[in-house]
């Protein structure tokens, strides 16, 4: 599991001016997969850090540790949804939510087996019950790692259990809820930096650090896809 950055502090309700305004999105299979059928969707760009922070650093990005994480779509009647966890308090970072990924092992082929096992490891979610889709591009971290985010659609039935003390819960959000503009705000920034950070929110789960950077890149290129069909 890839922990978000440390985003503990002050916490607030701040609203900034942002270049982030995709349409609200009603995002069906068809969808995804004329995304991913796509040449952006097939020869994705790398997701770019929608925070406003100091960049990666050049030798950071050179130097990075290859990771991947999966973003588990189930197909329910009631519509689209996604998987997401959340840490462990035992564990560093906890309580951010997160897909579930990590570091790639040496035995990995590719950035697909590592989105696999790791899920397979974290929620126990049988890689047999994944059809891929496709990649997202690569998203760099302050931290050091080079993260691929691999889309995967989940077939019910399936069963899930968190790792003991790794992964404290699972939620299951609405596809349609983080393709609304509204779910994304500006929640947290330093003054003093002149720093800030995007959140997504729903319910009782907030997401932040790198993961919201994924999910609002996910969201612009299927924003993009869309327009493209219509």
């Amino acid at each position: 599991m890839l922990a978000d950055l440390d985003d503990s502090q002050h916490d607030n309700a701040s609203e900034i001016e942002s270049d982030f305004e995709p349409p609200a999105l009603r995002v069906d299979l068809e969808l995804l997969e004329a995304h991913f059928a796509s040449p952006r969707g097939r020869s994705p760009e790398p997701i770019r850090n929608y925070h406003r922070e100091r960049p990666v650093p050049d030798e950071v990005r050179r130097n990075a540790t290859p990771a991947s994480v999966l973003l588990p779509i189930v197909q329910r009647a009631s519509g689209l949804a996604v998987l997401v966890t959340k840490r462990h308090p035992d564990i560093s970072y906890p309580g951010h939510v997160c897909y579930p990924g990590g570091r790639a092992d040496e035995n990995d082929p590719d950035a697909e087996a590592t989105a696999l096992r790791e899920a397979h490891e974290e929620i126990g979610l049988d890689p047999m019950r994944v059809r891929i889709l496709g990649r997202l591009g690569v998203y760099h971290t302050q931290s050091g790692y080079r993260i691929t985010p691999v889309v995967g659609l989940v077939r019910p039935p399936f069963s899930l259990t968190p790792a003991p003390r790794e992964v404290s819960e699972i939620h299951e959000l609405p596809f349609d809820a983080l393709t609304r503009p509204s779910g994304y705000r500006v929640w947290r920034r330093d003054p003093v930096r002149g720093e800030s950070f995007f959140a997504f929110e729903h319910r009782e789960v907030r997401i932040t650090g790198p993961t919201v950077c994924m999910t609002m890149g996910f969201y612009e290129a299927l924003a993009e896809t869309s327009r493209g069909r219509s």
